[in-house]
């Protein structure tokens, strides 16, 4: 049997060494697991913010497919030699309109009611009314409030002349004023005006003085 010179013996290593390739093994060991859990996490927040980036986005979809845009219109026509004068909301946008308020002022003055209103423009002319408030407008539909009618369109004109109708439609746009609170299917609200003012979104319509209209 052969045996081992002592010079081809390896010696064993030294107690710290060993101690020291643990700790490297360890600590290796550690900084991995860490490294993994760092991008673990960095995976799982950009995961969220994913999911929450396309709720919003389908959320804005929703709102847009749904969107009602109320335009409010006073008119004065005279095209069948007689004069009419009164109000237009039509539905301009894709989804249903509840209209909540119609507020109607006269040189700045909220008109309470359909009363004071035809004593302010004519208690003497023939009338229409048509309840606005609590109205449901689909896309494309439109509602007339009101409409006073005169046979004779110079009874209108504080000079007994007759006014075209660019002078009639200015002269009530200085005196008149009409505002609409109105709310989509998802309860979100606007007030649109006669003004060219885009609707403007608001919390919600209780707190807009109205007429009773």
């Amino acid at each position: 049997m052969d045996e081992k010179s002592p010079a081809e013996t390896k010696p064993a290593s030294p107690p710290e060494a060993r101690d020291e390739t643990s700790r490297n093994g360890m600590f290796g060991s550690l900084r991995f697991e860490t490294i993994g859990s760092i991008t673990a996490i960095v995976v799982g927040v950009a995961a969220l913010y994913v999911s929450w980036d396309q709720g919003r986005v389908m959320r804005q979809e929703v709102r847009a497919s749904v969107w009602p845009a109320l335009q409010v219109d006073g008119f004065y026509d005279t095209a069948r030699g007689s004069l009419d004068i009164g109000l237009r909301i039509q539905n301009a946008g894709v989804g249903p309109a509840l209209i909540e308020r119609i507020t109607v002022r006269h040189r700045g003055e909220i008109v309470p009611d359909l009363a004071d209103l035809r004593s302010r423009i004519d208690g003497e002319a023939d009338f229409s009314f048509e309840t606005g408030a609590g109205r449901i407008l689909a896309a494309g539909d439109d509602v007339v409030p009101f409409v006073f009618h005169f046979s004779r369109p110079e009874d209108f004109s504080p000079d007994g002349e007759v006014l075209d109708t660019a002078t009639g439609t200015g002269m009530l746009s200085d005196a008149w004023s009409v505002e609409v609170c109105y709310c989509s299917s998802l309860d979100q609200c606007w007030t649109s005006d006669t003004s060219t003012a885009p609707p403007t979104e608001v919390t919600a319509c209780d707190a807009v003085p109205a007429t009773d209209l």
